[in-house]
């Protein structure tokens, strides 16, 4: 297998456990992780609670200073995941969507508060195990950059001065994968060559957790498909041998140990 070409660029990229991701911090106080269920912003009083008025009780809404401000449809849980102060706004990340081992693709909006009055603006929809970080932050001229990767994309939404702008670039398919996900792939990998697997019942993925980490993978990185891993492990049950570590990180994760 040579490294001239993506690896495992074979099948389409699929479309979200965040809970609480990775952040890029800007100046002290500008950002704070809030408590998920309620915060105060610029004054205005936020907090996640019951939709008392629908028939199904389990379904969460938003509410500003007691009143109803964002009830997404079918939100089983809305969690408030990053508090951001600029000189003018205060922005609040959340992430919205459904329960449950299979439903793991959710949709993050942004809150934008004056003090006065507050706005919903979309940053994700649909996005698998999201990652949203703060790489560019400026308090004093209210500007802000989210990033996150979703469909073998590099999402930016720049929010400044009220307004949000959306910028997305392909990824590039000859990046190497970051060494904590190349680990686990490894590690599913190694399991292809057990004695007791056959290539009949031969996959990378025995287990809910490690499906949804190579749904990720492939969502993350464009060099990557869960068609091409599953073929290699096939082949791994099928002859009995199976790249070693320093090999797979070099063609697989196009990384060194």
């Amino acid at each position: 297998m040579g490294t001239g070409a993506p690896i495992l660029s074979a099948a389409a990229g699929a479309a979200l456990l965040i809970l609480l991701p990775a952040i890029s911090y800007g100046p002290a106080l500008a950002l704070d992780v809030p408590e998920r269920d309620h915060l105060t912003a610029r004054g205005s009083h936020y907090e996640v609670l019951k939709n008392s008025s629908k028939e199904n009780d389990y379904l969460k809404c938003v509410y500003r200073n007691e009143k109803e401000f964002l009830c997404p449809g079918a939100a089983e849980f809305i969690a408030f995941e990053k508090h951001i102060k600029t000189k003018d706004y205060d922005l609040i990340v959340l992430s919205t969507g459904q329960l449950g081992s299979g439903t793991r693709w959710w949709d993050w909006k942004l809150i934008v508060e004056d003090g006065s009055k507050a706005s919903i603006k979309t940053l994700a929809d649909g996005c698998l195990e999201c990652d949203i970080h703060v790489e560019g932050l400026k308090p004093r001229s209210n500007e802000v950059a989210f990033t996150y990767r979703q469909e073998k994309h590099r999402i930016v939404a720049t929010f400044r001065a009220g307004q949000l702008a959306m910028r997305k670039s392909r990824l590039d398919p000859y990046e190497p994968l970051d060494k904590t996900t190349c680990d686990a792939l490894f590690g599913n990998y190694q399991e292809c060559r057990s004695p007791e697997r056959n290539a009949t019942d031969c996959k990378m993925a025995q287990a809910n957790a490690s499906h949804f980490g190579l749904l990720r993978t492939e969502d993350h990185y464009a060099g990557i498909s869960y068609e091409g891993l599953e073929r290699l492990c096939k082949a791994a049950c099928s002859t009995g041998k199976a790249m070693d570590r320093s090999t797979f990180f070099k063609q697989v994760c196009r990384r060194r140990l």
